[in-house]
């Protein structure tokens, strides 16, 4: 369908033209053995031209470090493939002065247009891909598809224009709408036409349409970061101008720039711009201050690093999750069993250091499996729930309870007198006994066997499973005796057991 567009247009007469001295040099440059002097001679007809050649080859921007006087210097540093395009470039800017319809700026698109070449060779030079030249003059011509557009069809452009809150990035999407192509497309079916080589013509149709690419296609991502560079500095449509961290995100994306070269690359971009406007006289337009771009640097520097406390704090938050849900029973929300672990592991190791006194409570549901057989096995989840709040709200804060392991509970209990481990387990036993336990109207009585193992002191951290069994035994001797009760045995150290009377 584009194909179609441009020959309907080509046939009205309505695609652009260049000037007879630029049509001459196209002519010239397609003989194989065209010499410097013809070339030269040739650009020299146009006397306008010819010094805007001469004062760009001048310029910083051309990377030319030597003086140059004449156009045939101009075109043996240049090359004629450079100089052919780059008079081609600013017979189009020129001819782009005209207003072609409402809403289009023509100003600002020669503003955009030599920015967009800027931002490229930049590009290429930083990324060491492409020549800077043609990556320059790519750029530099990569617009001239929406002055076609605007030109041949002014009404219709005019309304689209009206609907991009950015240009030109907005454009493409709109333009396929309304006459199934882009300016892009259109502007590499005219830059064929004029003879410019095919890589230049490619990257030219695809920078927007990265679908596209394949790995050697770095010129068409060099001209899609150039004109997302474009709008940020030189911004122009309806809406605010083009984000900065849309710019950084694509030169990161495309290039592995990091963010801080991205931005220190914006702002020579900006003095080539500068320059560039100055020696080639173009029109003012909207160019964006350096004030304001670092202003929206520190903005998005600022942005970036609260972006990133926030990163690091919800890492941590997930972090913290992580571990707490690793050491947490999910239905009673006390300890689990790698808890009990790592917390009988680091108090017994306190203990021996300090030489103090240690207990041990290991806990079971009296008659538990009754509960789940007859009420099902939620309301056994309710009594585990019951009895880990009673326990957790009666301990020590130095104190702690862990789920053991299905219906049993174990607590640690550091530096207590065995007469108050006593009490302790008898208040727990209790609690337990008269905590409020409702099931759908049912009242469930719950009580619980305790066996109690403690020492006076705690001579070698390494005493856990010789603990853990003694308070085992102790909670086996309250299970044979009846069940809801306390049993417990006191000993001078692990080493040296004696089981004594409640």
């Amino acid at each position: 369908m584009s194909e179609i567009l441009f020959e309907k247009l080509e046939a009205c007469g309505k695609l652009p033209t260049p000037p007879a001295v630029v049509v001459k040099l196209l002519d010239l440059t397609r003989k194989p053995d065209v010499s410097i002097r013809e070339v030269a001679d040739t650009l020299a007809l146009d006397p306008v031209l010819a010094a805007k050649i001469l004062r760009f080859v001048n310029s910083p921007m051309s990377g030319v470090t030597r003086k140059v006087t004449s156009l045939q210097q101009a075109a043996a540093l240049m090359g004629i493939r450079s100089v052919k395009m780059m008079a081609l470039s600013f017979a189009v800017m020129d001819s782009a002065s005209a207003k072609p319809c409402d809403g289009f700026d023509a100003k600002q698109f020669v503003v955009q247009s030599m920015c967009c070449g800027i931002a490229a060779r930049r590009l290429s030079e930083t990324c060491k891909l492409e020549s800077p030249q043609d990556s320059f003059l790519a750029g530099l011509l990569s617009q001239i598809g929406r002055s076609v557009l605007a030109s041949a069809e002014p009404d219709q452009y005019a309304k689209l224009l009206s609907k991009a809150k950015h240009i030109p990035e907005d454009l493409p999407p709109l333009e396929q709408v309304a006459f199934s192509t882009d300016y892009t497309i259109i502007g590499s079916q005219l830059l064929q036409k004029w003879g410019i080589p095919p890589a230049i013509c490619r990257a030219v149709e695809i920078f927007h349409h990265s679908d596209a690419w394949n790995e050697k296609d770095s010129l068409a991502r060099i001209l899609n970061v150039a004109e997302t560079t474009s709008s940020v500095m030189c911004p122009s449509g309806c809406g605010d101008p083009t984000p900065i961290s849309e710019y950084t995100d694509r030169a990161s994306t495309h290039f592995q720039i990091k963010e801080d070269e991205a931005t220190a690359l914006l702002k020579l971009i900006s003095g080539d711009l500068d320059d560039a406007r100055i020696a080639l006289e173009l029109p003012e337009g909207n160019i964006r201050s350096v004030d304001a771009l670092e202003g929206e640097i520190r903005e998005r520097i600022t942005e970036l690093g609260i972006a990133m406390h926030l990163e690091n704090q919800q890492l941590v938050q997930r972090q913290e999750d992580l571990v707490r849900r690793a050491v947490t029973d999910p239905l009673t929300g006390i300890g689990n069993r790698a808890a009990f672990d790592q917390q009988m592991a680091s108090t017994l190791e306190r203990a021996a250091r300090e030489h103090s006194p240690f207990a041990l409570f290991m806990i079971d549901v009296d008659h538990f499996k009754s509960f789940n057989d007859r009420y099902g096995h939620q309301a056994g989840d309710r009594v585990l729930e019951t009895i880990a709040h009673a326990i957790d709200e009666n301990i020590h804060k130095v104190d702690f309870v862990a789920r053991y392991g299905g219906e049993e509970f174990a607590v640690i209990v550091p530096a207590t007198p065995v007469d108050e481990v006593a009490r302790l387990a008898e208040r727990l036993r209790r609690v337990v006994e008269t905590a409020p336990c409702d099931w759908y109207g049912d009242v469930l009585h719950v009580a619980i066997s305790i066996g109690v193992a403690t020492f006076e002191e705690i001579a070698d951290s390494h005493d856990a499973p010789a603990i853990i069994r003694a308070a085992d035994e102790q909670l086996y001797a309250a299970k044979s005796a009846g069940r809801n009760q306390v049993k417990m045995l006191s000993a001078t150290s692990p080493k040296t057991m004696v089981d004594l009377p409640r």
